[in-house]
């Protein structure tokens, strides 16, 4: 899924990518209890050394406008005000949400140009690195909401590669059809939680 937002000069289009899943699925009480409660999110800025204070700024605002977990990378030699400028958003964890900002970063800027570093890492308030499990902000809430109020039997799985979920009442088959049709043909989803 792509979302275009606008600050300034650039524009940024926002990415899926999923997380490694644990083998195992949860139980719905044991993924809620392992998901950060609401959708309030922290930003860090991990390398922006090569920015002046206005453009560091600039990279701050923008965490309200990437959904969790999301990352926005930048080429030191390019810096902020590029016409391909990407952040990646919605996927399933921070490691995922790097990975997509550093490809697109490095893919787009010049060749004679410094690598990409990530300088703005967005996660959701109160998430442990630990956790049996980790969400997009879409995710987790459509897990909160739609899913919750299914009758048991149910499954909710999403894509490692694409970022995408789906869920559905019945067995964990139908969920991962759902999330398949999702990521357009998704061969990857796996079922994180099933009741």
């Amino acid at each position: 899924m792509f979302h275009t937002l606008r600050c300034g000069v650039a524009a940024f289009a926002l990415a899926s990518l999923a997380m490694p899943l644990a083998a195992e699925s949860l139980k719905f009480k044991d993924a809620r209890k392992a998901l950060p409660k609401g959708n309030r999110t922290e930003a860090v800025l991990p390398d922006t050394t090569f920015l002046d204070a206005k453009q560091q700024a600039i990279v701050l605002t923008l965490k309200d406008t990437i959904p969790y977990y999301g990352a926005l990378a930048l080429s030191p030699d390019e810096g902020l005000f590029v016409e391909w400028l990407n952040a990646a958003g919605q996927h399933h964890s921070l490691d995922a949400a790097r990975k997509v900002a550093l490809k697109h970063c490095d893919a787009n800027r010049k060749k004679a140009s410094a690598k990409c570093v990530v300088v703005l890492e967005v996660s959701p308030k109160g998430a442990k690195a630990d956790a049996a499990l980790s969400l997009s902000a879409e995710a987790a809430d459509t897990l909160r909401g739609e899913y919750r109020k299914l009758k048991s039997p149910k499954a909710f799985a999403i894509s490692q590669e694409q970022g995408t979920f789906g869920f559905a009442g019945g067995d964990g088959a139908r969920a991962l059809d759902a999330c398949a049709k999702a990521g357009g043909g998704a061969k990857d989803c796996r079922v994180v939680v099933a009741d």
